[in-house]
């Protein structure tokens, strides 16, 4: 219960949070404005795209025909079904990405499939959210077994990365204008 509050996203929220709040006690209400307005919706972006990765038991895969577009074309979308260690389920789609440069699900459903049929236990890495309401599933990334694997891979790395830049740019610039807006004494 306690690692979902202190996972890196809640706490470059309550940063975005608290950045808005020191600008909006030095008197400099539209910068805090601006900072949330930027910072909260980047901050949502960069969550669903961060990766997270689980470890459990594989217990099913499903390969579902999409309903009809407006052109009436449909595409094949592949489940995965996961139980993991706190015995909690999770459903995944396994979809090529262009964010994360995967042109492998093909592979990843394969090695799925055999875990199933093994009941191995597997740490599956995924990005997006579970949304009921919308439809929408995590996709996973990549998998391997559990304990055999790096998890700072090569994409783990660049994303990580780059978000280090990312955020320090956003905090550099707001601190950088209210320092610049501030009256000369």
């Amino acid at each position: 219960m306690l690692y979902a509050w202190t996972s890196i996203g809640f706490i470059v929220l309550l940063a975005i949070l608290l950045l808005a709040f020191v600008l909006w006690r030095r008197d400099n209400l539209v910068l805090a404005i601006a900072a949330l307005v930027v910072g909260v919706p980047l901050w949502f972006a960069w969550e669903y795209a961060r990766p997270t990765w689980t470890t459990g038991v594989l217990t099913g895969t499903e390969v579902r025909r999409s309903d009809p577009d407006a052109r009436g074309n449909t595409t094949d979308v592949q489940y995965i079904y996961m139980r993991n260690r706190s015995d909690r389920g999770l459903e995944l789609t396994n979809e090529d990405s262009w964010w994360w440069l995967k042109r492998n699900s093909d592979r990843v459903f394969n090695d799925a499939k055999a875990a199933e049929i093994r009941q191995t236990e597997m740490t599956l890495m995924w990005n997006r959210w579970r949304s009921t309401l919308f439809s929408w599933y995590p996709n996973v990334i990549a998998i391997r077994e559990a304990g055999n694997w790096p998890f700072w891979s090569l994409r783990t790395i660049g994303f990580y990365g780059l978000s280090m830049v990312l955020w320090f740019a956003y905090f550099y610039a707001f601190i950088w204008l209210s320092r610049s807006r501030a009256p000369a004494a």
